[in-house]
This record gives structure tokens, sequence and C-alpha cells, in this order.
């Protein structure tokens, strides 16, 4: 198979002025899940926070040799993974003048501990650590270039803005069915394109418009109906060949849930999974029977219960139901790979 490249053409739309977007992150940061794999996001921060002396004087040289009017992929196209970190990091702060108009910001540190649960560094250091691993599954399972992305629930765009650095801005996508995060993404993003969706499909993407379509902390909570129906349009936007990137609620996340029940000091991020799966035990036995399993209570303002809550969804659940759409490709149960469990599908 040859490895898939990050090239560019531009998607095909319907029309591009939308004004519906699509769904969202919750309070995955808090999740047990994430303090299983806290030690090694560390790890990472602590590794992209210690810049080599020259990253200061490439970033120089790079916006003295080069046209401001160039997107980030011309600009930062070569660059490498600590790099390019530590630009959105460290290297922002310390050239917010330099920067500023040719890479995203960032949002109120409240509204990102809001949608992911942590702010700053180690919000971004959970999002590189996906993008990474995204772009490492598209090099192994796609046999073409990897022209156009789509991050299927953007939230407020901490993950799309690593992308920069492979997709043209006319070929990457993000798109939220909640209204305040596409505006916060096209205030703090002018260089990847956002659109606000229904809850529901479809979309106004023509078909065949996508190499790559990628949800991250999104699958984790939608209802067994809403994921089906997304599934059904992936495929529809997707090119032949394409892949699905999702990532679920994995099978301790059930016991963590009964875990803050016992917990008196409840937080309001808690309250949703506090009160989902309260029979532990056949949660856990519908788990190990391949079932899907959906708690229906919400996320708050657009997120209704009846397609927004707390989800798992068991590896052989996918390999029964996914493939009636898609070949399957695999299913990372690996806490030190990603902090959710992820599903990897090829058109």
């Amino acid at each position: 198979m040859t490895a898939a490249r990050w090239s560019r053409r531009a998607p095909r739309l319907a029309e591009r002025n939308f004004d519906r977007d699509e769904v969202l992150l919750s309070c995955n940061g808090h999740s047990r899940q994430y303090s299983i794999n806290r030690k090694s996001l560390q790890t990472l921060m602590t590794k992209m926070a210690i810049p080599p002396r020259d990253h200061q004087t490439t970033l120089e040289k790079i916006v003295a040799n080069s046209a401001l009017d160039r997107s980030p992929k011309r600009l930062f196209g070569q660059v490498g993974d600590d790099f390019w970190f530590w630009l959105f990091t460290e290297g922002y702060r310390e050239n917010r003048d330099r920067l500023d108009g040719l890479l995203p910001s960032m949002p109120d540190e409240n509204i990102q501990r809001r949608f992911t649960g942590a702010a700053g560094n180690e919000t971004l250091t959970e999002a590189f650590s996906f993008y990474l691993l995204v772009r490492r599954l598209a090099t192994t399972h796609l046999d073409r270039s990897v022209e156009s992305v789509l991050d299927f629930g953007c939230g407020w765009g901490r993950a799309i803005r690593f992308f920069l650095r492979d997709i043209e801005p006319r070929n990457l996508w993000g798109i939220d069915c909640f209204p305040q995060m596409i505006d916060l993404c096209k205030t703090t993003n002018v260089w990847s394109n956002f659109a606000l969706v229904e809850p529901l499909p479809p979309t106004t993407f023509y078909n065949g418009t996508f190499d790559l379509v990628y949800a991250y902390s999104v699958f984790s909570h939608l209802s067994e109906r809403a994921h089906l129906a997304w599934l059904h349009e992936f495929k529809r936007i997707l090119r032949p060949g394409g892949l699905v990137v999702a990532t679920t609620r994995p099978r301790e996340f059930i016991q963590w849930c009964a875990d803050l029940r016992a917990n008196q000091d409840q937080q309001l991020w808690a309250k949703g999974p506090a009160s989902s799966f309260t029979n532990t035990k056949e949660a856990l036995a519908r788990y190990d029977r391949g079932e899907f399993l959906y708690e229906s209570v919400g996320g708050g303002d657009c997120l209704d219960p009846s397609f927004f809550g707390e989800t798992c969804i068991p590896r052989r659940y996918v390999e029964e139901n996914w493939t009636k759409l898609f070949t399957f490709v695999d299913y990372i149960d690996d806490r030190s790979a990603c902090i959710q469990n992820v599903i990897l599908v090829r058109k």
C-alpha cells in the first residue's frame, strides 16, 4: 500500500455559505481515561515545553523570509512536530505579535475547560497527541494523498488547528451543532472553514468531498440513532477509500461513573457521568456482550438528551454494525495511544 501524503484539493460544496453546524465534545478531560493517560500526556507536555534553542531562530527566519499572506501550510509545512507544538503554546505566548494572524488563537480558558475539561498546554497536548495519531493512521492506511479533512464536532477548534501544517485552508473544514463554538472558531481561526449543522444529517457537502473524517470525543456522546445517521453521512461525503477516525468511551468509563456517584463533592461537569450507567454490573455485562451503551443525560444548551449523552461503543458492536457501511480497519483500546478508544474504518 502506498503511504498517504498530505496534499491539497479544494472540497466541492453544494454551497459555501453555511449557517448550521454539528455535534460537540464534552468533559473528557475530567474522565478516568484521562487520568490513566495523564502521565504520558505530562511527559509529552514536558518534552514539548522545553524547546531547542533554535526554535526562536527558526521562527524568525520563517517570518522574515516568507510573505505573511501565505497559508500556514506554506509557511510551516516542513517543520517538525516539536516546533509545531511549540508554536501553539510557549512560542505563541512569546511571539503573539508575530504569530497573531498567522496561526489560530485560543478562546477564553473558561470556554476551554467547559468543553474539554482542561485549558492551555494541557488541553492542546491532548489534542496534539490525537492529531499525531490520526496522521499516523492516515499514513499507514490511506493509499493516496490526504487532500481534504473534516473535523466532525470541532468544538472551539482545538484539534483542527494542528492540521493546518498538512492541509491547505480551503480543504480543511470543521462542523458542529453548537452555534457559540462555530462563532468562536470563525473568530479565532481564519485559516479553516467552519459550518453550523443540525444535530442530525444531512450536510450540504457534495458526495465524495473528503479523504478523512475524524471525530474526537463526539461518538463518546451520541445516541445510537444519531451515530448511525452520521455514519451514513460520512459514507456519502467520503471519497472511495477514505477513512473515519472516531473515539468513544472505553469500558473503564462505566466503573468511573460509579466512582463519581460515590463522591459527595461532585462538580457541575460530573453530573452527567455520575448519573450514567447506574447499574454498573449490568452495564459492564452489556458492554462485554457488544451492546451499544448510551445514557441520555444531555450536555446543556443545544446538546439535547435525544441525541447527546454518555456513550460506550464496544469493539464487537463496531465489527457487527459499522461493517454494514465500512471496512473495519482497527479498534485501538490502549491508553498510551489515546485517552479514549479509537475506531478506524474505511469506505
